[in-house]
This record gives structure tokens, sequence and C-alpha cells, in this order.
């Protein structure tokens, strides 16, 4: 599976130039970026690769995710895809840091998660939960070094999940702030522009 989203991501992202014709280098649009994360619904530790786009307002990152059965007793792998919209940045001379907010869809691999449940399951009684909406906010740090600002990232994101979401809403007794999480990554450049 690992293997498969190596493939994925060097064909995505590939940060090397391309020939065309012979003669005409083409790079990249924008720099690639890796990023490791600690929790964040993408399971208790994360890696992903990713750029951004739109003028850099954009972020879009594919990741992979592992859970273990020692926390949660069973393993789950969680493949996820998560865009994030960047609103606001300040800047001074020892940081930059700045706000975004997104929705990470991901797809979780385990023995009791499923796209279509098993016909013992009564027909139409239980929706898909392999598929997940993760909404977010998140915070982040670069720190600025001799005047310029270093590509290394800090971040720390406020997530939840859309079936908590519902629970919070169709049930008094679940406070809405017990459905959120907490969880801090960061992010290395692995290419330039």
């Amino acid at each position: 599976m690992f293997s498969t989203l190596q493939l994925i991501t060097f064909f995505l992202f590939d940060s090397s130039s391309h020939e065309i014709n012979g003669s005409q280098k083409i790079k990249p649009p924008a720099p690639v970026y890796a990023r490791m994360q600690y929790a964040g619904n993408v399971g208790l530790a994360s890696c992903s690769v990713g750029s951004y786009i739109l003028k850099d307002k954009m972020s879009v990152y594919l990741g992979y995710g592992f859970l273990p059965a020692s926390v949660n007793d069973t393993r789950v792998h969680t493949i996820a895809l998560k865009p994030a919209w960047h609103f606001v940045e300040f800047k001074n001379n020892r940081f930059r840091w700045g706000l975004y907010s997104g929705i990470c869809f991901t797809y979780s691999i385990t023995n009791n998660t499923y796209i279509k449940y098993p016909d013992h399951f009564p027909n139409s009684y239980y929706q898909s939960n392999a598929f997940h909406l993760n909404p977010f906010i998140g915070l982040k740090v670069i720190p600025a070094r001799n005047g310029r600002v270093n590509a290394h990232t800090v971040y720390a994101e406020l997530g939840t999940v859309d079936y908590k979401i519902w629970y919070a809403l169709a049930n008094k007794r679940i406070s809405g702030l017990n459905i959120w999480n907490l969880c801090f990554g960061f992010t290395i450049p692995l290419s330039k522009q």
C-alpha cells in the first residue's frame, strides 16, 4: 500500500525538470512539500506530500496514516486527500504565521469498515463507514532566519469528523466541545521553485 502511495505521489508531484522536444525544460509550477503529522483523524501518525496552488491561497496534500492495534484494538490504514484554503497570513522579522481551513477526505481500511456492508446487515440500514469528511481549522508558523523566511513549517489543527457533528446535532447530551480533536505536525520542502 505504501509503495502505491509513493508511485502516485511521484507522478503527481514529480519535482524534476522534464525535457520537451529535446531542448526546452519545464519546471514544476510550485514547490513540493512533505508533511508529518501526529493525530488528526488520519491515524496516530501520518505522512503526506503536496503543494500550493492558486497563488499560494490553497494547499493540497495526499497522505497515508496509520493507527496501530495497540491504540484502537484494530489496525487502521487511512488514505487522505487534504485541501485547505489559506485565508490570512501575518509577517514580522522573526515569523510568518497564518490561518487556514479545509475538509480532509479520508478512506479508512480495516476489518470493520465497509464501503458496502455484507449481506448479513439489513439493507440500507447503515451508511458506509469507510469514507469520511473531516473539517478542520489550522494555524501554521514559519520561522525566519537571518531575515529570510525558512520553508520549514510547524502547524496545529483543530478538527472533527462528519459523524461526530451528526451525533452532536442529534443528541443533546453530546456537547459540541467534545467532538473536536487537536493534531500537530511539521512541513519540509522537497523541491525548490
